[in-house]
């Protein structure tokens, strides 16, 4: 059976483009799988907890060895490592803040990030490397190659990097949606045909993407 781990971080409710958009996905996914697993977790409204030291040295020791802050760290750990195990596709929503990402999806991946999944080896299989793995972002202005600020995007290249370390990067796509900020900042207006086509081709292409 599939299963699809579903994960918004966005501070922002109903004016959310990425919580539009992965909601879309779900959506076409849950209608072409109806037989299929699906967990959802709003990071951006219930934060994980940032990662602690109990919890890194409970990542390292077998847990015979824990002590009881021990337990209590790998607790919250845990659920989120076992949801991602159990996930066939991991959908994230992930805007883009001061050219990165949110700190609620890094403490996120903090917690997920653990020795039974790192590839210490490049190219070679681990325990996440058979997954799909879908990023949809949103960003005010345009990184894209050729843009003036193409070199200020640290959102995608660090997301790949972290996915390439756990081998979430096998069956990597990236869906952009750019230019958001043309709606409510004055000074792009002139940029919203700009903004409205990027994120149709957006919504078209998780539809796509969530019927393969």
């Amino acid at each position: 059976m599939p299963n699809l781990l579903h994960i918004d971080c966005s501070v922002r409710r109903d004016e959310s483009v990425t919580r539009s958009i992965t909601a879309v996905f779900a959506e076409e996914w849950r209608a072409a799988h109806a037989d299929g697993g699906y967990v959802y977790r709003d990071i951006g409204a219930a934060p994980v907890p940032h990662i602690d030291e109990a919890a890194v040295v409970a990542g390292l020791l077998p847990p015979e060895a824990w002590a009881d802050e021990h337990r209590v760290g790998w607790s919250v750990s845990e659920p989120l490592i076992e949801e991602l195990r159990a996930a066939d596709t991991l959908l994230l929503g992930v805007p883009m803040y001061n050219f990165s990402i949110p700190s609620v999806l890094k403490a996120w991946f903090d917690r997920v990030t653990v020795k039974e999944h790192m590839i210490t080896v490049p190219g070679t299989e681990g325990l996440l490397t058979d997954k799909r793995t879908i990023v949809v972002t949103a960003r005010g202005g345009s990184y894209a190659p050729g843009t003036p600020r193409e070199s200020f995007d640290f959102q995608a290249p660090y997301l790949r990097a972290l996915l390439e370390q756990i081998g979430l990067d096998r069956h990597l796509e990236f869906v952009h949606a750019e230019m958001t900020l043309a709606h409510s900042v004055p000074a792009l207006e002139q940029f919203k045909p700009i903004a409205d086509t990027s994120r149709e081709e957006a919504l078209e292409t998780v539809r796509r993407l969530a019927a393969a």
